[in-house]
């Protein structure tokens, strides 16, 4: 007979079950739920990867690479680690599975088991879940817009959006990051004595690492440490300030946070957190941001992307609710002029319950094609003609049927044709 203690979880895991696993499986409906919404499809990776995988794209001076991974040989003497995140997974599947990126933008929902030995804690133990979000293909800031959305609908659905607060950051071009490692590694180097052992090291690897720490004696120098808005070029100014002027114009709250980098070296441009109000060192629920070069890096070609996950087990200290799904509505625009007042509808559509999919290229008849391969119901289009008529047409797409509709009827319309 086993002995007891050997009955007992490893440390740091956990049996689901009763309340718990409804309380799971709630926050992963939700998500599916609200993927579908946005129209992502799903997608799941295997567990564990060559090590490489996650060793040359998150980061060898990270926390996760340097202290927390799970990594073995196999009997056929191949380095493999349990994977301590979704991306670059992710990523591998998208590169080795061709027919993935034949058609672009992509969307990609999924979720299942994390592993990182970590202290364990409330909220996050050795073995972890994440529901976890994707997109390939597409460099618009409207759609890092999108996905702070749907992380949005997703903490209002689940009841919490109250307990949380945004913060959002740019880490600017691959130009910035140059430069502000350079100085941050001048300023660092004056006081490299007071520094922890762990940002000692992370001094001589990457410098942008010692923003993670918690240490109190780090945070101290890090008060008068050098800004990284300060290095922007023009462009990631530009681009920064419209992401932040679209959170304006969709009432989210924001808190522009200078220090927020992210834990992982594939990160640019636009970086963003929901957590919790209290303080503490672990207080994210869902977090993410943009990885233009990882895709290339990997494969040597170039596809932009950005993405966000979060930890199901920390959504289930704050959470509570739940909804259904149908053939998506695409909102699509003529031109650019088009654009803003096309994502405004799609964004009130799905407010009141519709699966909607907005395309942000700006070619009408690429939105159009997308539609069809999506299977869309009914596409709804907006053209010069209909903004200034303050109108849309509706084309059913089963009967080729077009409808001119006002604005403010659209809603009723479309809940008395589904």
């Amino acid at each position: 007979m086993m002995s007891s203690s050997k009955l007992q979880p490893v440390r740091g895991t956990k049996d689901l079950f009763g309340e718990e696993i409804k309380n799971f499986n709630h926050i992963v409906n939700i998500a599916r739920k609200n993927s579908e919404f946005f129209n992502f499809e799903e997608l799941q990776t295997p567990i564990f990867e060559f090590s490489e995988i996650f060793e040359r794209n998150l980061g060898e001076a990270s926390d996760i690479i340097a202290k927390e991974v799970y990594k073995f040989k196999d009997r056929s003497d191949n380095f493999l680690t349990l994977r301590p995140e979704f991306t670059a997974g992710i990523v591998r599947a998208l590169i080795a599975n061709g027919e993935l990126l034949q058609i672009l933008p992509r969307k990609f929902f999924s979720f299942g088991p994390i592993f990182r030995y970590d202290r364990p804690q409330k909220g996050r133990q050795r073995q972890f879940h994440q529901i976890n979000f994707e997109v390939f293909g597409e460099d618009s800031y409207y759609m890092d817009l999108e996905m702070i959305l749907l992380a949005n609908v997703i903490l209002r659905d689940l009841g919490i959006i109250e307990q949380v607060k945004l913060e959002i950051n740019s880490l600017g071009c691959s130009q910035t990051k140059i430069k502000y490692e350079q100085a941050l590694s001048e300023y660092f180097l004056k006081y490299k004595n007071d520094l922890s052992l762990d940002s000692q090291m992370r001094l001589e690897k990457n410098p942008l690492r010692i923003l993670d720490s918690k240490d109190t004696g780090d945070i101290e120098l890090l008060a008068q440490a050098p800004l990284l808005s300060d290095f922007y070029e023009t462009s990631a100014q530009n681009r920064f300030e419209s992401v932040i002027n679209l959170l304006e114009k969709f009432s989210v709250k924001y808190h522009i946070n200078q220090r927020l980098v992210r834990g992982l070296d594939y990160y640019t441009s636009t970086v963003f957190e929901f957590s919790m109000f209290h303080e503490g060192a672990q207080n994210a629920v869902l977090a993410g941001g943009r990885y233009d070069d990882l895709v290339e890096k990997m494969s040597s070609r170039q596809v932009k992307a950005i993405g966000f996950a979060g930890g199901i087990e920390r959504l289930m200290l704050l959470s509570k609710n739940n909804i259904l799904s149908q053939r998506p509505i695409a909102v699509n625009y003529i031109s650019e002029n088009e654009k803003l007042i096309a994502f405004e509808i799609a964004d009130r559509l799905r407010k009141s319950g519709f699966v909607v999919d907005f395309c942000c290229d700006g070619n009408f008849k690429k939105q159009m094609k997308k539609a069809s391969q999506n299977n869309s119901q009914f596409v709804v289009i907006i053209g010069e003609q209909e903004l200034k008529n303050n109108e849309v047409i509706v084309k059913d797409f089963d009967n080729a049927k077009e409808q001119r509709v006002k604005q403010e009827l659209l809603v009723h319309y479309l809940k008395g044709k589904l």
